[in-house]
């Protein structure tokens, strides 16, 4: 046995070697949101928990911006970079197998970002590629329709200062130091929804008094619209009564 001594420091270097080599050119990406120490964090904008039924995806629009007023083009410009998920909602209490813990409420992914910046998510389209510095975002949701029953949270972290973890944007994957970390924690804007004990738009039915992610009810394109059109209008009315007032 001893005449093979030599081969532990060889055999340690090679499974060194074949690490790097293996995770050069990608990086990890860690995300999720914190356990909860005490009541519910994960709400519905009910102020009621969150259960099995909902999704939570981290991703990107591109060079998209995602408003209010165009929520009914997120689908179509939306790149899924991984998600987390009850398979089996109707069982409360069968722990995260992909990333949800409906026991606990709270949900946690690990996944690659790839040489190609590409993911190596199952939920990820293989062709769609998130760029250095493109924005992160979280969209929670129990389904993409929009109908009276869908209840949306779009958040992301729009004032990186002072953050617990790392800025919300992808980074390069062939870069010095490429594991990043995304924590619902670090999120301060909500597009739709409330993040972090903030209520953005959306409609409600109950304001909890301490919450990381709420969803809200997803309106109907028709009535976005609306109240976009009746702001629109305002600001020229007011416009229009300014231009005669400094004429006159």
């Amino acid at each position: 046995m001893k005449t093979r001594s030599y081969l532990k420091p060889f055999l340690a270097l090679s499974l060194a070697l074949a690490w790097m080599c293996g995770t050069a050119g990608a990086g990890t990406i860690f995300w999720g949101s914190p356990f909860p120490a005490g009541p519910p964090l994960l709400l519905d904008s009910n102020g009621q928990p969150l259960d099995g039924g909902y999704s939570f995806e981290i991703g990107s629009f591109g060079s998209f911006v995602p408003t209010y007023q165009n929520i009914d083009q997120w689908v179509a410009n939306w790149k899924v970079f991984d998600r987390a998920y009850d398979p089996t909602p109707a069982d409360a209490f069968d722990g995260d197998p992909e990333g949800w813990n409906t026991e606990f409420g709270f949900f946690a992914g690990t996944v690659n970002h790839n040489a190609s910046s590409g993911s190596d998510s199952p939920d990820a389209n293989p062709l769609d590629q998130f760029a250095d510095g493109e924005k992160v975002y979280l969209w929670a949701y129990n389904s993409k329709t929009i109908v009276p029953s869908s209840e949306w949270a779009l958040v992301t972290d729009s004032n990186p200062a002072g953050n617990l973890n790392s800025n919300w944007l992808f980074p390069d994957p062939n870069g010095v130091t490429p594991d990043s970390d995304y924590q619902l924690a670090d999120a301060d804007e909500a597009i739709i929804g409330g993040v972090n004990n903030v209520q953005g738009a959306g409609g409600f039915s109950a304001v909890p008094p301490s919450f990381s992610l709420q969803t809200a009810v997803v309106p109907e394109p028709g009535s976005a619209f609306l109240l976009f059109a009746a702001a629109a209008a305002h600001l020229i009315r007011r416009s229009r009564h300014l231009t005669r007032s400094t004429l006159s």
